[in-house]
């Protein structure tokens, strides 16, 4: 299976998790609204989200897959067991312990990551009772990953793509059950625990299916191969996490910020996090284990081409996402989230935060992308570097500007930091000649056909607006259509090559 069909079958399957996702973010925010409770969740729920990420989507994976990759491509199998048995018994004995330390000093954890909650009792009391129910599940995430890993290795992304549907399933089930008796808070707090813990037994049953090495308990000891996977782990993790760092720096300002900040900046990531899930993160896994085969074959040149197809691919679909979003966000915000006890305020403010960080989606998907590149051939020191200037960026911006802007105001420093850490890892991109002169003209064409797209939406907004219609769900459709035609029609007149070929395949 090529690249490309791998990618749109893993994406497809994304965009189904992802629409289950948006059903569960309208129903928990259509029983709580932005109310304390709802802020609280939101704090306790960036842990488990945190790990996930930072270890599944992209982080820990990136370079687990080239390393495990190194022994099974030669044929040593029971060196790729040796490995992976090794790593899952560290990952069980360190996360148990961290997780035993967070269960038993919940509130003290709660006061470091949102430090804004100490002088608001309920919600102090709401996020420790939240942690304390969440924060095992990220004891049976982080161990699930090496099975996932493992799966990515050798292209069972099938498998892994199904995992996140079961979790959504999982996690909209809690919702509507005992909503008599528990809050909806402690619900879904409740649904994130039992979700992590199918999705242990989940990803152990599919390796088990398809015969992979299943890693076992062994001993801990740090053998010359295990001793240089953790020197290259600890900087691809921080690199892999700099966008829920990120998110987390947002929680710890936004927590002083009245009540409903930190809600309002939450579903604005959901939104986003469905194109950056369908074309960032769907594209990293599917090149993760195309790169490190290539790079531990020595085919440098495969490396190459891969890498810029793919950059170009993704923008191409990402930017028309960007511009859908920025226009539209005030009807997709409304037709989710504008029900039970959200109100128009809320909208409202829900709309501006998403229309700012919508602008660095673009940046966010290079990120991924580019970090999954650089480490599937082992360079961890490059993205560091982006990382750790994009953290530093957006403390200080988040700090300075949520002083006269609040919630606005730290957005639009998460948008900064994510264009920073791009740029940077696109500087050294451009050092190792993975953009040509010929690839360079593409995005040329992209970004004329986005400008064309953005006044086609415009005029069509102002259009709708004119002869009276309201309705969310025709101006999306309605204005999404034309903005599309105006986007393919321009790409077309520029005898783009990918719009060429789409439309001489419908032709067929």
């Amino acid at each position: 299976m090529s690249i490309l069909r791998r990618f749109w079958t893993v994406s497809g399957i994304t965009v189904l998790s992802r629409i289950l996702g948006v059903f569960r973010e309208a129903a928990l925010i259509h029983f709580l609204g932005a109310t304390a409770e709802m802020d609280a969740f939101s704090a306790a729920f960036k842990f488990p989200t945190f790990f996930r990420r930072l270890f599944a989507e992209g982080g820990m994976q990136s370079i687990f897959v080239p390393f495990f990759n190194d022994y099974y491509s030669v044929g040593k199998v029971k060196g790729a067991l040796y490995f992976a048995s090794r790593l899952f018994s560290i990952i069980f004995w360190v996360m148990l312990a961290f997780t035993a330390l967070v269960w038993l000093f919940a509130e003290q954890f709660v006061m470091l990551m949102a430090p804004g909650f100490i002088g608001i009792p309920d919600k102090m009391a709401f996020a420790t009772e939240f942690t304390k129910i969440i924060f095992p599940s990220v004891w049976f995430i982080s161990l699930s990953t090496v099975y996932s890993g493992i799966l990515m290795s050798r292209r069972r992304l099938l498998e892994y793509a199904f995992s996140q549907i079961l979790v959504n399933c999982i996690l909209i089930t809690s919702l509507f059950m005992y909503t008599n008796d528990i809050t909806a808070g402690r619900r879904i707090s409740y649904g994130v625990l039992i979700s992590g813990i199918c999705l242990f037994f989940y990803m152990m049953l599919q390796t088990k299916r398809s015969n992979l090495p299943m890693p076992r308990m062994s001993s801990v000891k740090l053998t010359p191969g295990m001793k240089l996977f953790l020197k290259k782990l600890i900087p691809v993790l921080v690199a892999a996490g700099v966008a829920q760092i990120n998110i987390f720096i947002g929680t710890v300002v936004a927590s002083f910020c009245p009540t409903g900040c930190i809600t309002y900046i939450y579903c604005a990531d959901r939104f986003v996090q469905l194109p950056l899930a369908i074309f960032g993160i769907t594209m990293g896994l599917v090149l993760l284990p195309e790169i490190s085969e290539a790079f531990a074959t020595k085919k440098l040149s495969v490396i190459q081409d891969v890498q810029a197809n793919a950059v170009i691919f993704t923008l191409r679909l990402v930017l028309p996402s960007v511009i859908g979003l920025i226009v539209l966000a005030y009807c997709f915000i409304s037709i989710v989230y504008g029900h039970g006890r959200f109100t128009e305020s809320a909208i409202l403010s829900t709309t501006r935060i998403l229309q700012i960080v919508s602008v660095g989606l673009p940046a966010s998907v290079i990120v991924k992308i580019m970090t999954s590149i650089l480490i599937a051939q082992k360079d961890s020191r490059t993205p560091l570097v982006a990382a750790t200037i994009a953290i530093v960026v957006n403390a200080v911006a988040s700090v300075i500007l949520a002083i006269p802007f609040q919630e606005i105001g730290i957005a639009v420093a998460t948008t900064i930091s994510g264009i920073v850490n791009a740029g940077w890892l696109l500087r050294k991109a451009e050092v190792r000649s993975i953009f040509s002169r010929q690839l360079l003209q593409v995005i040329g064409k992209v970004a004329c056909a986005s400008i064309g797209m953005i006044a086609v939406m415009l005029c069509m907004s102002t259009f709708l607006e004119s002869i009276g219609i309201t309705n969310e769900i025709l101006l999306i459709l309605m204005n999404g259509t034309a903005g599309l035609l105006a986007y393919t029609a321009l790409l077309m007149l520029m005898k783009d090559t990918a719009a060429l070929k789409i439309i001489a395949w419908l032709r067929r």
